[in-house]
């Protein structure tokens, strides 16, 4: 569960920019316009000379412009590499850790027992396992 350290993190959300913005077919300026940038600060951005936005309205105008919302797994690359190479907390984990008071709560006990990685991933499938107990209840309840 370690996360890799990308040897330039700026470059590396540049060269993901670039290669969702093609999966999706636009043009480096529409997706510029599209989330409110200029084109020449999108160009610096995909070529690793310029950061990600740090501000979150900024950083959520980029990520809808690469029409992110619809897929969970580069969404969430998307924040994380913004975050690396900002070296802050990823946006979309700052926003569920501010929802319930307990989220930051949990978040310390499991830092000051130090689990392992192993111990963290048992954690992980807990709550996946009864995530999907819940939507079979729920299935079955409907039907």
């Amino acid at each position: 569960m370690t996360t890799k350290i990308t040897p330039n993190a700026i470059v590396a959300f540049g060269e993901f920019l670039k290669s969702v913005r093609k999966e999706i077919g636009l043009i480096s300026r529409s997706a510029a316009l599209e989330a409110g940038m200029q084109p020449s600060n999108y160009c610096r951005m995909e070529n690793g000379a310029l950061k990600p936005p740090r501000d979150g309205m900024r950083l959520k105008a980029l990520h809808d412009a690469l029409q992110l919302g619809s897929r969970p797994e580069k969404s969430a690359r998307f924040y994380d590499l913004a975050a690396e190479a900002n070296h802050a907390t990823p946006l979309d984990l700052a926003e569920i850790i501010s929802r319930d008071e307990a989220i930051p709560l949990m978040l310390r006990t499991i830092g000051n027992r130090r689990l392992s990685d192993k111990q963290i991933e048992g954690i992980i499938a807990l709550i996946r396992d009864q995530d999907e107990e819940s939507v079979q209840k729920e299935n079955k309840t409907r039907s």
